[in-house]
């Protein structure tokens, strides 16, 4: 096949499946262009892997004055950008592509180039916009009165600009049975589901020898689930009581934590702590299991559809007493961590690899074109 690939998204996981996606759907020999307004180079770029790589710049001028900038903002996301997109799926229309593999903008969440678009294409849904869906991301009730207004107005109009966007793609995909069901509650849409993976050739136990260390990869906010997190930590006796590593996708100085850092932390640690509320899929506990390291994740989202609770690592529920009994558990009972890592290493192997999730994608692809 012949296929566009278009996303805007900042370096993270999201962006990693783009890179996965363009690698992996090139690898089964089809001819894979991309198409971005984003401008970054880092690890997860497809600049050099792609057969075309097609940058539209979007930048947004940086004012001083913070109502007038917010004000910009939003109308050169409102208005340039859908321009800009108009554009692009100009470009991408008269280069007779089998179909177009639509990944997130970060400015919008489901892109305006789907309104555009003639050629035969297809809506990867990581998740709809979450600031309008969900109540524990709301603006603050201590915000000033204006800003309170204004932003709850630009909200409203946010929400209708990605539902808008979802429902004119002509075909949709999620990424979890959960993802679907969000899609389904979010936009009345009926999805497939691509599943994510991880690449077992990186993400490897490659330090034997483990620390007292729990390892949780997130920013220290709620909805991440930090203050669980340290909280549950804290109610670990001091004589036993395990480091609490934190990494986040930057480090100190700003520079892009890499694939080799990030492995190493993981085969070091005797657990991984997924804790975030509303994830619709979580790449933390697949990366966690392919290096032999348990994980112990909220019993929520996508973190049902890839962990065997007592076998991988252990689903709980909201309760810091319980992360802390696991974490006491897996302490007492190193022989358990290690029979826990190699079943989670074997799972992933099995199912969880991105040859096997790519392979399945580009057969939903295929389905679409025929």
């Amino acid at each position: 096949m012949k296929i566009a690939l278009f996303y805007n998204l900042a370096f993270g996981g999201a962006k990693r499946v783009t890179f996965e996606h363009v690698k992996g759907l090139k690898e089964l020999g089809n001819l894979v262009d991309v198409y971005t307004t984003d401008e970054q180079e880092d690890i997860f770029s497809s600049s050099k892997i792609a057969d075309n790589y097609y940058v539209y710049p979007f930048k947004i001028a940086n004012l001083k004055l913070p109502i007038v900038k917010k004000v910009y903002q939003d109308f050169s996301i409102f208005y340039l950008l859908k321009r800009l997109h108009q554009k692009i799926a100009t470009d991408i229309d008269t280069r007779n592509y089998d179909i177009v593999l639509v990944h997130t903008d970060t400015n919008t969440q489901a892109p305006f180039i789907l309104r555009f678009l003639k050629t035969n294409n297809a809506y990867f849904c990581l998740e709809p916009l979450r600031i309008v869906y969900e109540y524990s991301l709301r603006s603050s009730k201590d915000m000033f009165f204006l800003n309170r207004l204004y932003e709850s107005v630009t909200r409203s109009y946010r929400k209708k600009i990605d539902l808008k966007n979802a429902r004119s793609a002509k075909h949709t995909i999620a990424l979890s049975l959960f993802g679907r069901e969000y899609m389904i509650h979010a936009y009345d849409l009926y999805p497939k589901i691509s599943y994510l993976g991880v690449d077992t050739n990186i993400f490897k136990q490659i330090i034997k020898r483990r620390k007292n260390q729990v390892l949780f990869v997130a920013e220290k906010e709620s909805i991440y689930g930090y203050d669980f997190a340290r909280e549950a930590i804290e109610l670990i006796p001091k004589p036993v009581r395990p480091k609490l590593k934190i990494i986040s996708w930057t480090k100190d100085n700003n520079l892009r934590i890499s694939d080799k850092e990030l492995v190493a932390n993981y085969s070091e640690s005797f657990v991984a702590l997924s804790l975030s509320k509303f994830d619709t899929f979580g790449l933390v506990p697949l990366e966690s299991m392919a290096c032999q390291t348990p994980v112990i994740a909220f019993n929520v989202a996508g973190y049902r559809e890839t962990i065997k609770n007592g076998e991988t690592g252990y689903l709980v529920d909201f309760d810091k007493k319980e992360i802390a009994d696991q974490i006491i558990n897996l302490i007492n009972n190193p022989n358990l961590v290690e029979q826990m890592g190699k079943a989670g290493r074997k799972w992933v192997e099995k199912n969880w690899t991105w040859r096997k999730k790519i392979e399945e994608l580009q057969t939903i692809l295929k389905e679409f074109v025929n």
